[in-house]
């Protein structure tokens, strides 16, 4: 949802965009996925990861985060990075993450 500069991203678990159904894999293959899908609602509004501001990261098992760290850096390279928030919580689908963002359009 967009709210003028503010893009309100909902939460994404890893879901194929083409069939809807839940990847296969760890928790990197897991984490590239769900930020191509955030990468790809963020390009549809004009926007990019460089615009995302802030980030919540729900995981299913905390000792996934190094891992999860990984990828994230290959996503968001910004100086500073986006503010983030991790929690441990149960995902739906057997996910092992969700995560949902803001972004601010730089005019």
């Amino acid at each position: 949802m967009r709210v003028g500069d503010v893009l309100y991203i909902q939460g994404f678990i890893p879901l194929d965009p083409s069939t809807g159904k839940m990847i296969e894999g760890d928790i990197r293959i897991q984490t590239a996925r769900v930020f191509d899908s955030m990468k790809a609602v963020l390009e549809a509004s004009g926007m990019s990861l460089m615009d995302v501001v802030k980030v919540t990261v729900f995981l299913s098992d905390l000792s996934d985060y190094a891992a999860f760290n990984d990828v994230y850096g290959l996503y968001f390279q910004a100086d500073p990075p986006p503010v983030r928030t991790t929690v441990q919580a149960k995902m739906p689908f057997g996910a092992l993450l969700e995560v949902d963002a803001v972004a601010y359009a730089r005019t």
